[in-house]
């Protein structure tokens, strides 16, 4: 199965948005994917993994053991790119699909029924993603208790800026006893509730907690931790951000990015200079760098796609817009 660029169309409802006004996607990432996406590209033709349905089984922990729950992360363990969106409309053709909370009022049963819109069969065919407020950046822990407990399989946190306000998300999306193991990452700050989150995924509560860690931290852990860097202080310390373990994606904002530098736009060359900056040193660390891709017709966005794609790029939001 193939994804054709003709697919990803404008379904958010103008909600979509990264902070200059236009509809756009956001991505992101893990470790050294780069040299196997090379040669993979054929126009667009990118192989989707399809994970079957599980229905309304209930898994145990040892049943769970060596199934994928995260679609991004299977295939980012595979060294295979990812595509998604934004929306809140199911389509088994892209990996994730990203819920936006940053802007208006923050409504955790309103996200609840977007993930339950989105989730066609357990464990969920399509990963779903929350960005989360960017008021609740520097203490995230109640609205990522929230959105995990109502099943999403990946946050993102908008607009890092420091390696402690990294290590505060990774914290917020890590149970307190399974973080407790020496592994070096941020001490989880979430009890031992899961909410509807294990019925979500279909799995016992038990088998839920044993799962809801952050990859590639935890091996097995089918949560992904997605920051996004965007303006310049967060490019700047990109390297001491890079260093907090539990990072599964860095995503690039660039039209933030452009307006923290007072640049005339997302494709303004000093904006690009700062994303292969970012890029470069995501690449170095072996960590999965994302960008979006905003464009106004199928035949660019594919464009850009393998642009990026060869670049290094190994997680993609597309959009087309619709007319």
């Amino acid at each position: 199965m193939t994804i054709g660029i003709t697919r990803m169309v404008d379904t958010t409802g103008g909600r979509a948005d990264l902070g200059g006004g236009g509809l756009a996607p956001i991505a992101a990432g893990a470790r050294s994917y780069r040299t196997a996406a090379r040669g993979r590209l054929t126009r667009w033709g990118l192989t989707v993994v399809a994970l079957s349905g599980l229905g309304g089984t209930v898994l145990s922990v040892q049943e769970t053991a060596s199934i994928s729950m995260n679609r991004v992360v299977t295939r980012l363990t595979e060294g295979q790119p990812v595509v998604g969106t934004f929306s809140r409309v199911p389509d088994p053709a892209v990996d994730f699909s990203v819920i936006d909370a940053q802007y208006g009022e923050f409504d955790p049963e309103s996200i609840r029924q977007d993930l339950n819109n989105l989730r066609v069969d357990a464990p969920p065919r399509l990963a779903p993603v929350v960005r989360i407020p960017y008021d609740a950046r520097a203490a995230p822990d109640a609205a990522v208790d929230a959105v995990l407990e109502a099943g999403a399989l990946g946050v993102m946190f908008p607009d890092i800026e420091t390696p402690e306000q990294a290590r505060t998300a990774i914290a917020a999306m890590r149970y307190r006893m399974v973080s407790d193991t020496g592994d070096g990452g941020a001490v989880g700050q979430r009890d031992s509730g899961v909410g509807t989150a294990a019925r979500y995924w279909g799995l016992s509560d038990d088998a839920y907690r044993a799962r809801a860690d952050v990859w590639p931290l935890h091996p097995s852990g089918a949560l992904v931790a997605m920051l996004q860097i965007e303006s310049r202080m967060g490019v700047e310390r990109v390297n001491e951000i890079l260093d907090i373990p539990g990072i599964g994606v860095i995503f690039l904002g660039p039209t933030d990015l452009a307006r923290s530098i007072g640049a005339d736009g997302p494709d303004a060359p000093e904006v690009e200079t700062l994303v292969q900056r970012v890029l470069r040193a995501c690449l170095a660390r072996d960590i999965a760098c994302g960008y979006p891709i905003v464009a106004p017709t199928p035949e660019e966005a594919e464009r850009q796609t393998a642009r990026r794609l060869r670049e290094g790029f190994m997680v993609l939001a597309v959009m087309t817009l619709s007319q």
